[in-house]
């Protein structure tokens, strides 16, 4: 009953659901875990990630109204700073077994043309341990779905932005997942 206590402390319990495309999703985008503003909004990818995101998507030629976003849990998880106030920080490996099959469902459910998973723990999701230089690269499929692996936009954010080498390497791996995703569904 403790630990079930601290860990619930460790995670912020507002629930952040899939959004977007349900039906045969051209691109679901899988990402981390809601930050603050995902948290109060219930909506994932809303917060400063989320406008990356955005704008990365629109520079790929990319069509909104064809995805699915969701993140690997669907919870914030929290650590508080010395202030006591919550910051965001990544998900254990605990919470990405225990919440992400909810997602993984989602995907089932919704067969999507292509799988993108957006930075590490997203990759670990789908088994992935490689750096996600080297993972961008491979061709990877979940249960049938390729799967495009590619920096998450908060660490897009952070080195570099968009005038990085992360921000061309992510337009250019939703560029491919894009055009992808477009060819399968003529399967």
């Amino acid at each position: 009953m403790a630990k079930t206590s601290a860990a619930n402390k460790l995670l912020d319990h507002r629930r952040v659901a899939p959004e977007g495309l349900f039906r045969r999703p051209r691109l679901y985008l899988v990402g981390e875990a809601p930050g603050g503003e995902e948290a109060a909004q219930g909506r994932p990818f809303v917060g400063p990630a989320g406008n990356a995101l955005r704008k990365m998507l629109e520079e790929s030629g990319i069509d909104p109204g064809q995805l699915r976003l969701a993140n690997v849990i669907p919870f914030r998880p929290i650590e508080h700073s010395e202030d006591r106030k919550p910051r965001n920080r990544s998900p254990t490996t605990d919470e990405i077994q225990c919440y992400g099959a909810a997602v993984l469902t989602d995907i089932r459910r919704s067969k999507p043309s292509v799988i993108v998973a957006l930075g590490s723990t997203a990759a670990r999701l789908f088994g992935e341990s490689q750096s996600i230089q080297t993972a961008r690269k491979a061709k990877r499929q979940f249960e049938g779905h390729p799967l495009q692996i590619t920096f998450h936009p908060a660490y897009v954010r952070r080195f570099g932005g968009r005038n990085g080498d992360a921000w061309r390497q992510t337009v250019a791996d939703l560029r491919r997942a894009w055009k992808e995703s477009g060819l399968s569904r003529f399967k």
